[in-house]
Formats: C-alpha cells, sequence, structure tokens
C-alpha cells in the first residue's frame, strides 16, 4: 500500500486536525507517512522521511511500537528531540504513533516541584545563614535549568556597586579573579528591575558587558533579588559560547527561584541578625559580671572594715570609708543603669559620655579599693611625672573601668610579688597610663598565640620578666 493511499480517509483526516506529529510505520517498521507536525517536531521534511532508503527514527521506532496499543499516553525523553508524550494504536496491519513535544511541560513542572522542595528545605533550617540561602539558590538555578553556571549576589545597602555576597556554583569559577562588583551587565537587573536575558553576551551593547576578567560566555539569563521595594542583588545563570540559549521558560523558573532566594535570604539576614544580638548579650552580660566584681569588692572590703575595726578607726578613716563604700555602690549602680539603657542590649556602653577626668582622683580611689580589697596598703603603687597633665578626655565611668580590668588582672598574676605600679605620663598632648607588675609574664610565643586568638589574658602586652600594660587618652 502506497502512503498517499495510508493517509486517505480518517487516518489522513489526522494531519489536518492535528499539530502533533503523526508517524505511520508498517509491519516492516518502514515509515510510511509523516505528519507536517512530524517534520516540524523532528526537522526532516515529508519527502526526506518517505525517500528510497531513508529510515528516520529507525533507532526509536522498535522502542516506541513496545508502548502499548490501546492509545495510552506515555511520556519519555527521545534523544536530541526532548521529553515526548507518545500515544500508539493499530490501524489494520499499521502501526499510528502520534508524538508531542512536552519538555517545557515537564521542565516547568520539575521546575516548580524543586522551587516547592526548595522552599520546604529553607523553612525546615533551624539556623539559616545567608551564604546556605545563596549557594542552595544557586544550585538550584543551575539544576534546573542546565546552565553551566549559576551566580547570586547581594549588593550593599546603600551602594551601587559594592558587593557584600557572591556565589558561584560551575566546574570553573565565572570570575577567576574574585568578587565581582555590579557594574556592566550585572548592574543592569539591579538597576532596572528588568531580567537580561540574551542568546550571547556578545549580542549586548557596546559598554555594557561582564565587569573584569571572566571565562568566556554564550547565553547569559540574570533576575534582580527583590524584596518589597528593595533590591537585594541578582540571580544569573550562562553557559559557554555555542550552548543551548535559555528561553522563555528559563526565565520565568529563573524570576519565580529569584522570589524564594529573596524571602530565604531576609529571613537568614534576620536570623544572623538576632544570633549576632543574642552574642552581644552574652558579651555584655559576661563583661559586667566581669567588672562588677572590682567595686562589689571594694564594698565587701569597706563594709568589713567598718564592722570589725571601727573601734579603732579615727573618724576621717571612718569618713574615708563610708566615702569608699558609697563609691562603691555608685558604681554597681551606674553598671546597672548602663546596661538596662538599651532594651535590645544592641549598644550598651558603646556611646561614651565625654567629660575631662581627674587621674588623681581617680586613681587615689583606684589604689584605696585595691588596699582595702586585698588587704595590703601597698598592694598598688601610683608614680605621676611633672608634664602637669592631670586631665583626660573620656568617659568617666569608662576610664574607670579600664583602669580597674588592668590593675585586678595585674593583683590576680603578679602581685604577690611585689606592688602593681601604676605610672602617668605626658606624652604630648595624651597621657600615658601605665599598670606594670612584677609577676613572671608571659613567653614571647605564648603572647604570640594569644594575640593571635585575640583572647584577651594576664595584660595587654608583656616580657617575659615582667608584666605591662597601656593605654593612651586625650589630655588636656
Amino acid at each position: 500500500m502506497t502512503s498517499d493511499a495510508v493517509v486517505s480517509g480518517a487516518v489522513g483526516e489526522l494531519f489536518h486536525v492535528t499539530g502533533d506529529a503523526v508517524v505511520i510505520v508498517d509491519t516492516s517498521q518502514a515509515v510510511v507517512a509523516w505528519s507536517p507536525g512530524a517534520a516540524s517536531l523532528f526537522g526532516i521534511s515529508r519527502e526526506d522521511a518517505l525517500a528510497p532508503g531513508s529510515t528516520p527514527l529507525a533507532e526509536h521506532i522498535p522502542s516506541l511500537l513496545e508502548l502499548p496499543a490501546d492509545g495510552s499516553a506515555h511520556r519519555q525523553p527521545l534523544p536530541p528531540y526532548g521529553v515526548l508524550e507518545l500515544r500508539h494504536r493499530t490501524v489494520g496491519e499499521h502501526h499510528l504513533l502520534l508524538m508531542r513535544d512536552v519538555s517545557d511541560e515537564v521542565r516547568r513542572s520539575e521546575g516548580l516541584r524543586a522551587l516547592s522542595r526548595l522552599a520546604r528545605e529553607l523553612l525546615a533550617l533551624q539556623t539559616p545563614s545567608v551564604v546556605a540561602a545563596l549557594s542552595t539558590s544557586a544550585a538550584e538555578a543551575k539544576s534546573m535549568t542546565g546552565a553551566g553556571t549559576s551566580i547570586v549576589m547581594l549588593l550593599r545597602p546603600g551602594s551601587l556597586g559594592e558587593t557584600t555576597h557572591f556565589v558561584c556554583d560551575g566546574a570553573e569559577q565565572l570570575f577567576p579573579d574574585g568578587t565581582p562588583r555590579f557594574f556592566g551587565l550585572l548592574a543592569t537587573p539591579v538597576r532596572t528591575r528588568r531580567v537580561v536575558r540574551l542568546a550571547d553576551v556578545k549580542d549586548a551593547p557596546d559598554g555594557i558587558g561582564l565587569p573584569g576578567r571572566h571565562l568566556p560566555v554564550g547565553p547569559l539569563c540574570a533576575v534582580p533579588l527583590v524584596a518589597g521595594s528593595e533590591v537585594l542583588g541578582l540571580l544569573a545563570i550562562a553557559s559557554p559560547p555555542g550552548a543551548r540559549v535559555f528561553d522563555r521558560l528559563d526565565e520565568e523558573l529563573l524570576v519565580d527561584l529569584a522570589g524564594h532566594t529573596a524571602v530565604a535570604v531576609r529571613w537568614a539576614q534576620g536570623a544572623e541578625k538576632e544570633a549576632e544580638r543574642a552574642r552581644q548579650r552574652r558579651d555584655i552580660i559576661s563583661t559586667a559580671r566581669h567588672d562588677i566584681r572590682t567595686p562589689l569588692g571594694a564594698g565587701k572590703g569597706y563594709s568589713n572594715m567598718l564592722l570589725n575595726m571601727r573601734d579603732r578607726m579615727t573618724p576621717e578613716q571612718i569618713t574615708s570609708a563610708v566615702e569608699g563604700l558609697k563609691q562603691a555602690f555608685d558604681r554597681i549602680e551606674q553598671m546597672t543603669e548602663q546596661l538596662l539603657m538599651d532594651e535590645k542590649l544592641e549598644s550598651t556602653g558603646a556611646e561614651p559620655r565625654w567629660a575631662m577626668v581627674e587621674l588623681r582622683p581617680m586613681l587615689e580611689e583606684v589604689r584605696r579599693d585595691a588596699a582595702v580589697i586585698t588587704g595590703r596598703t601597698l598592694a598598688v603603687v601610683i608614680v605621676t611625672d611633672d608634664s602637669g597633665l592631670t586631665h583626660v578626655a573620656g568617659d568617666p565611668a569608662m576610664v574607670r573601668e579600664i583602669v580597674d580590668n588592668l590593675v585586678g588582672n595585674a593583683i590576680k598574676y603578679g602581685g604577690e610579688n611585689g606592688p602593681v605600679t601604676v605610672s602617668v605620663t605626658g606624652q604630648g598632648k595624651c597621657v600615658r597610663i601605665e599598670v606594670r607588675d612584677e609577676g613572671p609574664g608571659i613567653e614571647p610565643a605564648e603572647q604570640a598565640a594569644l594575640a593571635a586568638k585575640q583572647v584577651p589574658a594576664r595584660g595587654v602586652a608583656a616580657d617575659h620578666h615582667r608584666r605591662a600594660s597601656h593605654i593612651f587618652f586625650a589630655g588636656q
């Protein structure tokens, strides 16, 4: 039977009422009819498909004929034509194959499932991080579009070009020199809030290319990350020259993924900010516990002195002890108010209350409190030069806190070997306050390790034989 006879009648009507590919095969598996839809789908004209010796789809026909002949739909990949929806029916001695390209439907369905899975994964994270969210989004963008490389960049708030985060997912780093800035094509989605999709980067207008040195790029699609009215950055995919061009569906999937990414970034930023607040709270509380020990110790010392030695004290000594006790309580009250000043405890103590600090009265209080706390009259010795600098600019409470910490460490680690010396030296318009003890000091190797770890230890600076810590203040 000729091909013309095969396509006559009701079967032939399919050629005119459907855009699907219709292929008719005889019992020898030879193609005897080839519809216009088949010519469009497979890129083979009817004349070429039916020419003598031609065997179109020869490698696929045996497996296609194994499908149930009941007309039910089956989806399967048919390389290199994509994913097809296939139907098999028998008409007399012939096999009728109806085929439709559903690659885009499958990609869209798989992309939506991937986005749904991604949303669940992000919501399930107990401790979300910005880097983790960006890495997940970059991997998903590359997977759902088949791109060679995907990148995610975040824009520094208030900046038009600075990058705070950059993640690249690809066999090779697209930008081998490191983090790029928002210039050229990478700036366009951020500044216009529009998608950039190019079949080849070379098609971009003159002067609008990718910033810096980068690997060769052909197809590119970049979309902005938008949260409310703010542009956070961009999500982009790229492939080498000659690779498949990104289509409208790739763009749609990337836009949807960008929306999920923006939400994830905002959530992770909030979580990281809250974690930083918690860390600040812990640091503040830890510092407060440490700093409050000195006035507490002084208060206990003056209280014990008044309880146990009052009968042997002169009126002047009693007055001095009561004043010392009051000062200790005043300092404790001041520290407590400072802690409660900011409800969120984010910047407690960070803003100094500037004033002129009188050095000699302050250092005398330090010496007197140390004597009471340790029970040694010469626990601390104050030495001043003749520069005449008696005041410093600063927050009185902060200056006292710094000196107390240095003196307390010196007494703790070296005070038993002799008095702690507090020296005041004028240096130009500055005052240097140095706290020195006679302890064993810290080995040079240990000093380097402590500095590398930035761990507070037995003094700010030290040598092998004795320990010395110093600070500078602006003088008057």
